[in-house]
């Protein structure tokens, strides 16, 4: 079973295929497929863009939280799993492939 990143990963690659065999089906219309390429790109990018900020945010307010509160090594641990649970991203050293 793929892991999120790798779904990830996958979406990008789909979308930028279809955008390619669209191209390939209708050269007449060759430089509007192209850029059909660069828009199903962009698109994916912004969306994985928006998915980092929301968890860069949610990890933000996790230490803020641990920061603001006086709370017990076991609260903090409770807020700091369950924050690594929410989080989805790649996981520096993991890489997509």
């Amino acid at each position: 079973m793929a892991t999120k990143q790798d779904q990830r990963y996958i979406q990008i690659a789909k979308a930028c295929l279809k955008a390619l065999n669209q191209a390939a089906a209708n050269p007449a219309e060759r430089e509007k497929s192209i850029q059909d390429v660069y828009d199903a790109i962009d698109t994916a990018f912004n969306k994985q863009t928006a998915l980092i900020q929301r968890e860069l945010q949610t990890a933000n307010n996790a230490l803020e939280q641990i920061r603001d509160n006086t709370i017990n090594l076991h609260d903090a641990q409770k807020i700091a799993a369950d924050t690594v649970e929410a989080l989805t991203t790649v996981i520096p050293g993991k890489g997509l492939h």
